[in-house]
């Protein structure tokens, strides 16, 4: 494979481009999925309708993860990410041009597929354009984005479309999407490209490494892919919580859902401050473990009877906040622990099984309404969630201590390595000590 990257120092022009590309691919596919799923309503379709579009645009993320990790770490990062960015575009101009409801279920799928592909190649290609102390500030930069343009698809998708109409919104997605294209264009760090026979140090990492077979990553991923099954399943029931239990208004619920985002934008720049101080990449799990315990007592929190509404305003911040930690510290960790050439792989791979937990938890948001209240079903997500960090605790502890012992080995190995070579070098340098110089 052929990479690029830069010895002097991060890139930061690459990170900020990275960043703006972040915001664009953000702003285009939440933009679109808002239009469409506002577009349905509009035009007198139901709940089932919206589910399948919103299972459409997510399914695609879980199903092609082991098929875009291997192109990210394969092809070359510039040209995935415009053709990720013209095949958004296109799928999103062709939506404003149909109104039959199975070639828009299509058309969301393609859309999909563009973010697909996008995600894990952005993914491996920070850690190639910063430091590694840098690095958390950098994960920041990117998060922060994203961020901004989920935050501001909806906004902007709802202001487009009552000034004009689902279809202007709709043509703004993919002129978003076009400009992301220009912007990947700038970014000079470049991974993947030209392949070329695996070296055996590659050879190596490759027959060592895998997801499962890193026990610490594989607890990070399993604890946080409950934790948002979870907390997806109670998402789901959020509005009936703000609109039902405490007859609050629609642009009250508004503002609790922009907390959670404004919370997990500050939280990014926290959590990178806090990472910075990190060097065991154990402390990164127990940090995971830590924000995944404070989001379940947050979800417990709105659960309580609460004597106003604007509690869950400070409870949302917080609990964005410890969302934001708990990504940043296993974007972190697969920073670290993934061989570089394998980190599409590794990225794609994480983000597939997040992805099918929401999908799961969606699901599950459906049946719990069935057979309890929305009050009952947050304190007992948050319990739930509480539960499962205390059972993923024993399996970090464990696999802290393979690693130590892992670790020692090598250092072992390194020493017994070194010691021949070192004798060898006293030994001649004694032999020269005696023979007497000439002249004598």
């Amino acid at each position: 494979m052929s990479f690029t990257s830069f010895a002097d120092g991060t890139r930061w022009s690459d990170v900020y481009t990275s960043a703006a590309c972040a915001f664009l691919a953000g702003t285009a596919m939440f933009t679109a999925d808002f239009a469409l799923t506002l577009r349905l309503q509009t035009d007198g379709y139901g709940a089932f309708a919206i589910a399948a579009l919103i299972i459409c645009a997510t399914l695609p993320l879980v199903l092609l993860s082991p098929v875009t990790g291997r192109m990210a770490d394969r092809f070359d990062s510039r040209a995935l990410m415009a053709t990720s960015g013209l095949l958004q575009a296109a799928s999103i101009v062709a939506m404003a041009f149909t109104d039959d409801l199975l070639a828009l279920y299509g058309l969301v799928i393609l859309n999909a597929c563009g973010t697909a592909i996008n995600q894990p190649v952005v993914s491996a290609l920070v850690p190639l354009m910063s430091r590694r102390e840098d690095l958390p500030h950098a994960v920041a930069m990117v998060q922060t984005g994203t961020l901004v343009g989920l935050a501001a698809g909806p906004a902007i998708a709802g202001f487009v479309i009552g000034a004009h109409s689902a279809g202007a919104a709709l043509m703004l997605a993919a002129g978003c999407a076009l400009l992301r294209v220009l912007c990947c264009l700038d970014i000079r760090t470049r991974r993947g490209g030209i392949r070329r026979d695996l070296t055996a140090a590659a050879a190596t990492a490759k027959a060592a490494w895998s997801l499962r077979g890193d026990r610490l990553l594989t607890a990070m991923v399993f604890g946080l892919g409950a934790v948002i099954a979870a907390m997806c399943a109670v998402n789901v029931l959020s509005v009936f919580l703000v609109r039902e239990v405490y007859d609050a208004t629609e642009s009250m619920y508004g503002l609790i859902k922009a907390c959670w985002t404004l919370g997990m934008v500050g939280g990014a720049w926290i959590a990178a401050a806090v990472i910075r101080r990190l060097d065991r990449d154990v402390q990164l799990a127990w940090m995971l473990m830590a924000c995944l315990a404070g989001v379940g007592l947050m979800c417990f929190g709105q659960g309580l009877p609460l004597f106003s509404v604007l509690l869950m305003v400070p409870l949302n911040l917080i609990g964005g906040i410890f969302n934001a930690g708990e990504n940043s510290a296993l974007g972190i960790a697969l920073a670290r622990r993934v061989p570089e050439a394998f980190r599409g792989r590794a990225n794609a791979a994480v983000n597939g099984r997040v992805n099918a937990a929401q999908l799961i938890g969606f699901l599950l948001g459906g049946a719990i309404s069935t057979v309890m209240d929305v009050q009952t079903a947050f304190l007992a997500v948050g319990v739930v969630s509480i539960a499962i960090v205390l059972a993923c605790l024993p399996v970090i502890r464990r696999a802290a201590r393979a690693d130590e012992t892992d670790a020692a080995a090598k250092a072992d190995l390194a020493a017994a390595e070194a010691a021949p070579a070192a004798k060898r070098e006293l030994a001649g340098a004694a032999a020269l000590h005696r023979i007497p110089p000439r002249g004598w």
